[in-house]
């Protein structure tokens, strides 16, 4: 998609990356009617402006951002294994959201690409990543890249448990 601006997010970016990924968050996952303290806990955890900004310096964890006109319309995140799998030579790609008005335009393939190219570029073995079990728009994308099924677990929104996929692609 033209116009699109993509570079590694720095620490000026923390508090619009934090409000564009919990908004990315809860308009993909907010129907899900979670109990409000399991939401408030999760978003609290995890998309807060400090939460960013020490998430961008972290020398282990890349943001890459897309920009339109200087605004935040997708981003991913990656860095070392979260999930309960046994490869020490894996790497994570954490969250890939895009903007509703880029879907379907490329701005996901370009991120995806990056991840792929970084984790490849750090000498990974493989690169993993969790997607929810009924996000089938996503597993559609996942499998283009060559994502295949690795196994399953508990992706906790506080106390509740969404069973989410593990999918590796081997590199």
């Amino acid at each position: 998609m033209s116009g699109i601006v993509y570079r590694d997010a720095n620490a000026a970016d923390a508090e619009a990356l934090a409000a564009f990924a919990r908004g990315s968050w809860v308009a993909t996952f907010g129907h899900l009617a979670y109990p409000p303290r399991d939401l408030d806990v999760y978003l609290t955890k995890n998309y807060g402006a400090e939460i960013q900004r020490s998430e961008i310096a972290d020398p282990e964890v890349r943001y890459r951002l897309a920009l339109r006109e200087g605004e935040i319309v997708g981003y991913c995140m990656m860095g070392v294994l979260a999930m309960p799998v046994d490869d020490a030579g894996g790497l994570e790609l954490h969250r890939l959201y895009v903007d509703e008005s880029v879907k379907g335009a490329g701005v996901a393939a370009a991120l995806m690409e990056d991840a792929i190219a970084w984790a490849r570029g750090k000498g990974a073995s493989a690169l993993y990543l969790s997607v929810w079990e009924n996000n089938e728009r996503a597993q559609r994308f996942y499998r283009r890249f060559g994502f295949k099924d690795h196994g399953e677990w508990d992706f906790m929104v506080g106390e509740t448990a969404d069973r989410d996929l593990i999918w590796r692609l081997t590199l």
